[in-house]
């Protein structure tokens, strides 16, 4: 009885929204009808209607963001029932202040339509707006039988007509307005993504210049890093970029030119030139766009490497200019870097017949050694930003893996650490048992970014706590060999076996074992795959391999911190929870239930004559009855239950959620099965029995240590009242 309150209090705190919503749509009903009859309605519906402003207020403010920076997401269903309860709430307010202006006749009644039309734009949860719907049809019939009794079915079939009119309108024109402003707006921020990218690729500022020539989706960084990369390349390329503008307008200003441009190609076999920076007297001639289709005059300088300067371009023209233009004269100088490759061409021209002579050429020359200079430097900040941000990445991984003390600990920041450093759609954290020579599957994840959700979730699904012993699969031949496999980055063939014959990543396209060792021992090992190919490269499986030595020695601090753990809080003959750690326990317990008035029993019990065992079988003998009743106890008990060895023969036993009555119930059915076990020792086959006192908070005691005074009060004179019984605090004669 106990524990079904308990629970009822748990889902009432859970679902309070829609139990308000409901007891306010049966106050709203109540009073409408009442409203025609006696002079309550007016005041059932002014209750209805602070009673729901009071749950509009609470759900309004709970959905405001969290202060706290580290507030964890709110799961998925609750995010739904949310929603609805809000929903439901506006509903009956809406319908609520209706009837209390005159119902179908109110001047309100257009509220209930930009509701319908708010709500059915809002929604997140398609099943919420079916919901909300059906309750605003249920409000409208009990609106039209209280207003119009006569003409009922005629108003609200009416009224129905126009809500679904305004809902599925707005829904439909306004949902789509909002899918295309936010396809636009992911558009052009995936338009100036690729811009600023090819722009930092053309100057060298990313470490991955362009994608793999065998898949459109192979790059050597994942695009979510490329784009962070991007993004701390994205002030260097601005810089560069004002200093090219800097330096065209000097150059048109001092050499007295007509157009200077900087022009920069991509470094393919057949370069492809665009404009980086043009100054000209003339802008409507300038080609458009930054892409220029050809070379044009400028191929030689391209092709060869050396300063251009030719004279009397008559109806030819350089290739930045989109039509007619008035060039008579043009100088390209080469752009030069450290590595001795043309990765672009500033030319000069003039509009009068003027032609260029060597210090014109030495001018432009220098000023493209200069260009050079800024780019060079701009790519050294943009490296040493790179390796600050890997740094970081490095020491992030390295500080969580140093903070977590238990298996679950390190599982889930491992896999934080390697998400932070390689893309993959599939992680398991294997361990290895070298004396059984076996692998088990201790914790599986798929990011939240993998491509195939479905399938990857159902592979995940299967290779939890997969185990499989040492064989051809690269697990066992990365732990063999001391070193990741496969040994160099390349395409992954699906037939190769990972883990079992069985449990093949055929949708994997890349993958990366990594080794656990630590010292000679080998400790297990982490499995990368991903859908997508070439995402291990050197540089990734060098971090990942500083990262698994890190995450070895965690792993093995946390399984010593498991294995001290266990003995300082278990008894080493029994296994059960010791004294001290059951005083903990019991002690967080009764604190809960001092909250929550829930209630819990005590049942203390100890071996009958256990000295008599002792003295006749011999120690050994009574060290073995004590761990066939410590498992009789623990194979009893639930889960939640703490079983204890007290002291000596004694042990104890906390059942939460449980009364006296179901507390004397359970103790009789350990009494009964502990009085079945055959004991043996040397002078044969025996028996043994328990004695069990009983005492329950509140009801016995409220005080933690009276309620262990009370429950071994009872045990006493159980003992001295013929023992093999069980005894409650409560029914113990009084004196």
């Amino acid at each position: 009885m106990t524990g079904a309150l308990y629970r009822l209090r748990q889902t009432t705190a859970q679902h309070w929204g829609l139990y308000a919503a409901g007891l306010a749509a049966a106050l709203l009903a109540t009073g409408a009808l009442a409203g025609r009859a006696i002079a309550g309605g007016p005041l059932l519906l002014t209750t209805t209607l602070a009673l729901v402003a009071g749950a509009l207020a609470y759900a309004v403010a709970r959905e405001l963001p969290s202060r706290k920076p580290d507030a964890a997401p709110r799961p998925l269903a609750r995010e739904r029932l949310h929603e609805l309860e809000l929903g439901l709430l506006l509903l009956v307010a809406a319908y609520a202040l209706i009837h209390l202006t005159g119902g179908v006749r109110s001047f309100l009644y257009p509220l209930v339509y930009a509701l319908a039309s708010f709500l059915a734009i809002l929604h997140r949860f398609r099943g919420n707006a079916i919901l909300w719907f059906a309750a605003a049809v249920g409000l409208e019939l009990l609106t039209g039988f209280v207003s119009a009794p006569g003409r009922a079915s005629a108003i609200v079939t009416y009224h129905v007509v126009f809500l679904g009119f305004f809902a599925a309108g707005n829904a439909l024109v306004l949902s789509s307005l909002v899918r295309r402003l936010r396809g636009d707006h992911a558009a052009r921020v995936r338009g100036e993504l690729l811009r600023m990218r090819r722009e930092a690729r053309d100057f060298r500022l990313l470490a991955s210049q362009r994608p793999s020539a065998s898949s459109s989706h192979g790059r050597a960084l994942s695009r979510d890093r490329e784009d962070v990369e991007t993004q701390m390349a994205q002030g260097a390329v601005e810089g560069i970029h004002e200093q090219l503008r800097f330096t065209v307008e000097l150059l048109r200003a001092a050499l007295d030119l007509h157009g200077c441009a900087a022009l920069w190609t991509d470094g393919d076999a057949s370069p492809t030139l665009s404009i980086k920076a043009i100054a000209c007297d003339d802008p409507e001639a300038l080609a458009v766009g930054e892409a220029l289709k050809t070379p044009g005059l400028l191929a030689t300088t391209l092709r060869e490497s050396r300063a251009l300067r030719l004279s009397a371009l008559g109806k030819r023209r350089p290739p930045y200019y989109r039509g007619p233009a008035r060039v008579h004269e043009l100088c390209a100088v080469p752009i030069i870097d450290a590595g001795g490759r043309t990765c672009g061409i500033l030319c000069a021209d003039r509009s009068q017949p003027r032609p260029f002579d060597d210090a014109d050429e030495a001018r432009l020359t220098a000023a493209a050694a200069h260009l050079v200079r800024v780019i060079s430097q701009e790519r050294a900040f943009t490296t040493i930003e790179r390796d600050k941000y890997e740094q970081e990445q490095f020491y992030r991984a390295s500080e969580q893996l140093g903070q977590a003390l238990t298996l679950e600990d390190v599982y889930a920041r491992t896999f934080a650490a390697i998400e932070a450093i390689a893309d993959h759609d599939l992680a398991a954290f294997t361990a290895y048992d070298d004396r059984a020579r076996t692998h088990e599957v201790l914790a599986v994840h798929a990011p939240a970014h993998a491509g195939e959700r479905e399938a990857w979730r159902e592979l995940a699904r299967r290779l939890e706590g997969l185990q499989f012993a040492d064989g051809p699969c690269l697990v066992s031949m990365a732990l063999k060999n001391r070193h990741s496999m496969p040994a160099a980055n390349g395409p992954f063939e699906p037939e190769t076996v990972v883990f079992t014959p069985r449990t093949r990543l055929s949708r994997a396209r890349s993958l990366l074992v990594l080794p656990l060792v630590r010292g000679e021992q080998a400790l297990g090992a982490i499995t990368l795959a991903s859908e997508k190919p070439d995402r291990y490269p050197a540089a990734t499986r060098e971090m990942l391999r500083v990262i698994s030595h890190q995450v070895a020695v965690s792993l093995q601090n946390a399984r010593m911190y498991a294995s001290m753990e266990a003995r300082a809080t278990t008894d080493g003959l029994t296994g059960l929870t010791n004294h001290r750690a059951f005083q903990e326990r019991l002690a967080t317990l009764h604190a809960l239930a001092e909250r929550s008035r829930q209630r819990f029993s005590l049942i203390l019990t100890d071996i009958d004559h256990f000295k008599q065992v002792n003295d006749t079988h011999g120690h050994p003998v009574g060290d073995a009855v004590l761990k066939r009743v410590a498992a009789v106890l623990r194979g009893r008990s639930r889960k939640v239950d703490i079983v204890a060895r007290y002291g000596g023969e004694e042990f104890v036993l906390v059942l939460p959620d449980t009364d006296a009555a179901g507390a004397e119930l359970f103790a009789n059915e350990l009494r009964e099965e502990v009085a079945a076990q055959t004991m043996t020792g040397d002078a044969g086959p025996f028996k043994v029995t328990i004695s069990m006192g009983i005492a329950s908070y509140p009801d016995d005691a409220e005080d933690r240590r009276e309620l262990i005074e009370r429950a071994d009060q009872a045990l006493y004179h159980c003992k001295r009242n013929g023992r093999n019984c069980v005894i409650r605090h409560d029914r113990m004669p009084r004196r």
